[in-house]
């Protein structure tokens, strides 16, 4: 894609031993194939799973963020998340802060920092005022 660059996103998730609810986010996060998971890792003393997805970001022809379809893939893996886990009944060695406990952004290639804080911000939003009461949820754009 012409004027587009990749972004690389790791997306942790505060549960590994239910395996629906693992099943649930790997679900979501297949429906669009522009975004992809090239790594999951799953540590069960934690009870924690980390997913690595990359994709593309789109920019206008200054250079200007469009586009990635990581926004929409992470909204509904946070989703899936949020549906299908149940803190009150999780257990793991690892502080959490939400079923969604952590997601970073990291340029990769041509991408700019400001990409992925672009990216940072937008999934932010979205996951801030789409699942509104949910559990909480920390982004950075770099880890």
């Amino acid at each position: 894609m012409k004027n587009s660059t990749l972004v690389c996103c790791k997306l942790y998730i505060s549960e590994s031993r239910n395996t629906a609810a693992l099943h649930a986010i790997e679900r979501a996060a297949r429906r669009d194939p522009e975004a992809v998971i090239v790594n999951k890792f799953e540590d069960r003393v934690y009870n924690r799973v980390r997913y690595t997805l990359v994709s593309y970001v789109a920019n206008d022809v200054s250079g200007g963020f469009v586009y990635s379809p990581l926004q929409r893939t992470l909204y509904a893996m946070a989703e899936a998340a949020f549906e299908s886990i149940n803190l009150e009944q999780h257990s793991g060695t690892h502080p959490r802060l939400g079923a969604v406990d952590h997601v970073g952004f990291h340029p990769l290639a041509r991408a700019s920092l400001e990409d992925a804080a672009h990216l940072a911000k937008l999934v932010a939003a979205d996951i801030g005022n789409g699942l509104q009461g949910k559990n909480t949820l920390q982004l950075k754009s770099v880890d």
